[in-house]
Formats: C-alpha cells, structure tokens, sequence
C-alpha cells in the first residue's frame, strides 16, 4: 500500500482498524479499554518507516505475552 502512495499511517490504519470495521469484529484493530489487547510491539516508529514492521520485539494475544523478538520465536 505504501508504493501505491498511501503514508505508512495510512496502510497501517487501512490493516487493522478499517479491515477490523469492515469485517464486523468490534473487539479488534484499535487499542482501547475492552478490547482483545492483541499486539505487536516494534523496534521503531512504524509512520516513519514502513520497514520498521520488521523489527518486532514482542507480540502480545489477549493481554498476554505471546513471544519475544522474532529471533527468539520457535514454533
């Protein structure tokens, strides 16, 4: 989305809050109060670089740690 012109704010907010919205799944794709708490923690600021989404430190599911950074993760 980014190299079609989009800002990574935009890609970012088109994947998580908008696609949440059009698939109906109103617990997911914004952090607020009574929602799942599902997230992805990164290195750096990811509207300033899209290429900051690869630097995943952490990835929470449900309010809970899920796995550290991506060097660590084994299935």
């Amino acid at each position: 989305m980014v190299e079609a012109g989009l800002t990574p704010l935009q890609a970012i907010t088109i994947a998580t809050r908008d696609a949440s919205a059009l698939l109906k799944l109103v617990d997911r794709g914004t952090v607020a109060a009574g929602k799942r708490a599902d997230l992805v923690v990164l290195d750096a600021d990811p509207t300033r670089s899209i290429a900051n989404m690869k630097g995943i430190s952490a990835v929470w599911h449900r309010g809970h740690l899920a796995s550290g950074s991506v060097e660590t993760f084994t299935p």
